[in-house]
Formats: structure tokens, sequence, C-alpha cells
């Protein structure tokens, strides 16, 4: 293991020990652990925040219980749960706390990070193909994507990310777990082939399915642009328009929703891909502020796609603010009112 300047003051437990060690000598929070510390703690405020009303939003509103919006409640229960559970102990250890009572515990708490970052992106997929098909093909995705059938895929997601958090903890010492997270010396080949399965699994094939899936959505969208300017019937062709309009909008929101995903969760990777198998050095400051980025995704989600989804924008401020509604709607029926009753005097006259 590389030995670390002792003027820099590095607490190598705030980086998810299922992914690399990094050996800390030294005791006392440095100006740069309470500001990650900081970060991290508006972090787990905004996800919890966000995730919990997205999730509650969706429940309560019947015109938003569809398909796409059962993958977007999975992806928000991944991210909640990874604020919720898995940011708070790298917070405590940023601040060099002892979070865990005994050993055990951290043989449950080590594979939340891969647990919930590998459930983000597998619902990230699954929401890909999924607007793949309705696009693609419109006439056979109402009977191959059902209710039931997305739960079985959600189901089958989770139990995958379970699957590939938990190799770890079968070989790895509580010592390892719980302070360095450090490649285990006697089971190199056991590290390397499981951090090569990470790469596959959340990284690489996510980055193709969901590249793929988009791509192939924008080139039918260009396609039937031009079909429905063909289109001599002008009612039929805006009607069209005002469908594929929404259906490309969705698409192009959540090719972005992946589109950050990847981008928060690559430079970590890289980094720590070089740092455990090569000779590189790798600055401390490197280490930070990937950390950060990575952990940041939990919250940007739910903004980008609340902010960027006008149906789930407009039941988040009726479910914020419903006396302004109420009131709006009120309104509404009164102008109403009065212009029908405006007419009727004109007509009687």
């Amino acid at each position: 293991m590389r030995e670390i300047n002792s003027s820099i003051k590095l607490n190598i437990s705030t980086i998810p020990p299922h992914l690399h060690h990094w050996r800390q000598d030294q005791h006392g929070a440095t100006v740069g652990d309470i500001i990650q510390a900081v970060f991290l703690a508006f972090v787990i405020l905004v996800g919890v925040t966000t995730n919990s009303l997205v999730c509650l939003i969706i429940y309560k509103r019947r015109s938003l219980r569809t398909v796409l919006y059962s993958f977007l409640v999975s992806l928000s229960v991944s991210d909640l749960l990874h604020a919720a559970l898995k940011m708070p102990t790298t917070l405590l250890s940023t601040l060099h706390v002892r979070w865990y009572p005994h050993t055990s515990f951290c043989y449950i708490t080590t594979p939340f990070g891969v647990l919930f970052g590998a459930a983000t992106v597998f619902n990230l997929c699954a929401v890909a193909l999924n607007q793949y098909f309705i696009i693609v093909k419109p006439l056979h995705y109402p009977m191959v994507m059902t209710a039931r059938h997305a739960g079985h895929v959600i189901a089958g997601l989770w139990a995958g990310s379970f699957a590939i958090s938990l190799p770890p903890i079968f070989w790895r010492t509580a010592d390892t777990i719980c302070k360095s997270g450090a490649v285990s010396r006697y089971n190199y080949l056991s590290e390397v082939l499981y951090f090569s399965s990470l790469w596959t699994f959340v990284v690489l094939l996510p980055s193709v399915v969901m590249a793929t899936s988009y791509t192939k959505i924008f080139l039918v969208a260009r396609r039937q642009i031009f079909k429905m300017r063909e289109d001599t019937d002008l009612k039929r062709q805006l009607k069209a328009a005002r469908i594929r309009r929404k259906e490309f909008r969705a698409a192009g929101l959540l090719a972005l929703v992946g589109g950050v995903f990847i981008l928060c969760w690559l430079p970590f990777f890289i980094v720590q891909t070089l740092h455990k198998f090569s000779n590189a050095t790798i600055a401390p400051f490197y280490f930070r502020l990937f950390l950060c980025v990575m952990y940041s995704k939990s919250a940007i989600n739910p903004l980008l796609y609340t902010a960027l989804n006008k149906e789930l924008r407009k039941s988040l401020l009726q479910f914020l603010c419903p006396n302004r509604n109420r009131s709006f709607n009120d309104d509404s029926v009164r102008m109403i009112n009065y212009q029908n009753g405006a007419r009727s005097g004109e007509s009687s006259l």
C-alpha cells in the first residue's frame, strides 16, 4: 500500500469501502473534511426530501399511475435509500466518528453503495427501453409492457442489484470492510473480477443500452416528422404531432437523467480503478471531488425530472399549494359563469 505524506489528511472511510482503500493514520477533521461533511448533509437533506415527494405525488395522483411512472418511483426509491442509509455513514466517517456499533454491522451497510447505485442505473435502463418500445413499437407496447410485467421487471432489477452488491462480504475481513476497504491480498483475483463486473454491469452495458435506445428514438422521431409533413389531413397531423412531441419530450428528459448518472459515476470509477490496480498516484483532492459528484446524483435526479416534466411539476405545485390552486379554479369557474350569464343576457335582449 502506498504511504501518503503526513501533511495530507484524508479520511478514506469517506470513500465507500466496497470501491477502494486509502490509509488513514491521523485523527481530527480538517477543513476539507468539514466542507465535505456539510455538502453531504445538504445532499442527504435534498435527496430524502425530493425523492420522498416524488413517490408521494405519484402515489396520490391517479393519472400518474402508469408504467413509466412506476419505473420513476423505483428510481426515486433507490436514490432515497442511498441518501438515507448510505450517505450518513460516509458523513460520520468524514468527521472521524465511529458510526458502527460492531464490525458485523459493516457487513450490512457495505453493499448499500453498489446496491442502490446499481438499482438506479438498472431502472434508468428499464426506462430507456420502455420509451423505446412506446415510440418505436407503439402497436406492440400495450401487450408487451403491462402493469404486471412492469412489476416483474422492477423486482428483477432489484434482485440483480442485490446479487451484484453482495460478493465482497464473502471474502473481505471485518477490519477491511469497516476501516479501509482495501483490496484483499489473499483474494486478489476475486477483487479484479468483481471490479470488472461492476464496470461491465453498472457502467458499460447500461451506457450502451441507453445510448442505443435514445439514438434509435431520435432516428424514429426524425423519420416520423417527415411522414407527418406529408400528411394532407391537418387535424390528424396536428394530433399526431402533439402526441409525438409529448413522447419525445419525455424521452429527451430521461436521456438527460441517464447522462447525468453516467457523468456522476464515471470519473469516480476511473479514479478508483487507477488507484486500486495500477501504480498511478491519485491526489486526495480528486477522491473528495468525485465522491461528492457521485453522491450528488441522488439529489439531482428528482430535481431534474420534476423540473422538466410538466405533468409531474403541475402535480407537485397542486400538492404543495392546494389553496392557491383551489382559489385559481374558483376564479376560473366564476369567470366562466359570468361570461355565460353575459351571453344569456345578450341573447334575451
